[in-house]
């Protein structure tokens, strides 16, 4: 949706705005004083200089009553229009930005009168930023999930265009296996999309107790790693999620370790505290310090030793941190004498 079909469907006050009102009233109430304030003098001039005409005095006393009045309405609204001249400036630029459907790049000027309109203009800077930075996130999120796409899809429509081309001098049978392989890798990229679309939408599923430790020798009773894996649950540890997203999250972990464990995986459930960690550690090349946040960016590339395609779809890791979040809980690469340790980690049900 533009900014211009957002700007037709705003909400329109229904009569007059309580500022208008506290205005008036404001107005009143000095036209009252002052009125009253000049007919006491009258009296009390009437009283004491011995006037023959009251009739005239009390003319020229309303004369001077309309004009003190009128003065003070006329100053009191020269100040409110010189005080709302910023905010009127500030709402130009704003309309400026709505019609050329800027997505963030653009800035309003801040004031350097100080007070209320410096402090709005800088809270809409803010804003403007935010809003800058996460087009910029979506546009490259964009472009790296068509990237990841493409590839599997231009591998597929090339061994088959090649099979169709000469069918006589290739393996029919291979080449399935390998157009399989792809569409595998393509429903994978696929289904994590839509994982995140979900995450980044705020959809919460219905949350139950979960014992974490029965989650995850559940999760890696159902693996086939290429190395050997142990497990080591404490029992009676419960969580409150969603089993699926969950399990999901474990997986993700579970896979990670398996496409770059050496010789053994180690998988550790055990109390922490007033929360519950799953580790999983891997004898791989493990993770440098600084990379330790880049993996959790989505469609991060790392060096040549963790970036290489071993079937992953580059989500895997963001996928279990945003589930981790969703949850209240982390997930953290910590220090350990070899490989890579991730820990998951979810607060305790009460």
């Amino acid at each position: 949706m533009s900014a211009r079909n957002v700007d037709d469907r705003r909400v329109r006050p229904r009569g007059p705005l309580p500022r208008a009102r506290a205005t008036s009233a404001t107005d009143t109430a000095l036209g009252c004083l002052m009125v009253a304030a000049v007919g006491a003098a009258a009296a009390v001039l009437y009283a004491l200089a011995g006037v023959g005409r009251p009739g005239v005095l009390a003319a020229v006393m309303a004369a001077l009553a309309g004009v003190a009045v009128a003065s003070a309405r006329w100053g009191m609204a020269h100040t409110a229009r010189g005080s709302l001249r910023p905010v009127e400036r500030l709402r130009h630029e704003l309309d400026r930005l709505v019609e050329d459907e800027d997505e963030g790049g653009g800035r309003v000027a801040v004031p350097a009168a100080g007070g209320e309109a410096e402090r709005l203009a800088e809270r809409v800077n803010e804003l403007l930023a935010r809003l800058e930075s996460a087009t910029l996130q979506r546009r490259a999120f964009v472009s790296d999930a068509s990237h990841e796409l493409r590839t599997p899809i231009t591998g597929l429509r090339t061994r088959i265009e090649l099979a169709l081309a000469a069918p006589e001098d290739g393996d029919a049978v291979d080449t399935l296996r390998h157009s399989l392989a792809d569409i595998d890798r393509l429903h994978r990229i696929v289904e994590d999309l839509l994982v995140l679309a979900r995450l980044d939408s705020g959809d919460i599923p219905l949350r139950e107790p979960i014992d974490l430790g029965a989650l995850v020798e559940a999760e890696a009773g159902l693996r086939s790693p290429p190395v050997p894996m142990t497990v080591k649950a404490e029992p009676g540890l419960i969580v409150g999620g969603s089993r699926q997203r969950l399990g999901r999250a474990v997986r993700n972990l579970l896979a990670n370790a398996e496409r770059y464990a050496a010789a053994r995986i180690e998988v550790e459930v055990r109390a922490d505290g007033d929360g519950a960690v799953v580790e999983v550690h891997d004898d791989g090349p493990g993770i440098p310090f600084a990379d330790r946040d880049r993996v959790f960016e989505r469609f991060a590339r790392l060096d040549p030793s963790r970036s290489r395609d071993k079937g992953g779809s580059g989500l895997g890791l963001p996928i279990a941190r945003e589930i981790a979040l969703s949850h209240g809980g982390t997930v953290q690469i910590v220090d350990g004498t070899y490989g890579a340790r991730l820990v998951l980690r979810l607060p305790l049900s009460r």
